[in-house]
């Protein structure tokens, strides 16, 4: 049982860079059209981001693009890093600037671990980088 899973580790993480690239694109999507980049811009500098300003809507813009290329499988390795930067300062924000601890970072944590996954490990076979044959990410 266990080579035979060990067979299918391509497709894990194809599903994990998947389900994490549907995660980033919802969250994306509602801080550029619900929430809007100017109010994502004024919930940091609420909590004490980094010039909100400008982080605000990078944020907003990396998580629906980037989620976006992510989900085809382009770049993972460059974006799975940025998405580390991202989730290590989100975690750090959710545990210590808003004081809410492990419970209230449980999604950033998991965020943070599979991207870290997808930055060292690239897009695997099931990506469209691999069948339009780019160069190693």
């Amino acid at each position: 049982m266990h080579s035979a899973l060990g067979a299918q580790s391509g497709f894990g993480l194809f599903l994990l860079r998947l389900m994490t690239s549907i995660v980033l694109i919802y969250h994306g999507y509602q801080k550029v059209f619900v929430i809007g980049l100017s109010g994502v811009a004024g919930f940091f500098d609420k909590i004490g981001i980094f010039l909100p300003q400008i982080t605000g809507p990078f944020i907003g813009l990396l998580e629906l693009i980037g989620g976006i290329l992510l989900f085809l499988g382009i770049f993972t390795r460059l974006l799975g890093t940025l998405f580390v930067i991202e989730f290590l300062v989100a975690t750090y924000a959710k545990w210590v600037l808003m004081d809410k601890g492990y419970a209230g970072s449980e999604l950033e944590l998991m965020l943070l671990f599979s991207c870290v996954l997808l930055a060292t490990h690239g897009s695997g076979r099931y990506a469209l980088h691999s069948r339009l044959r780019l160069p190693a990410e």
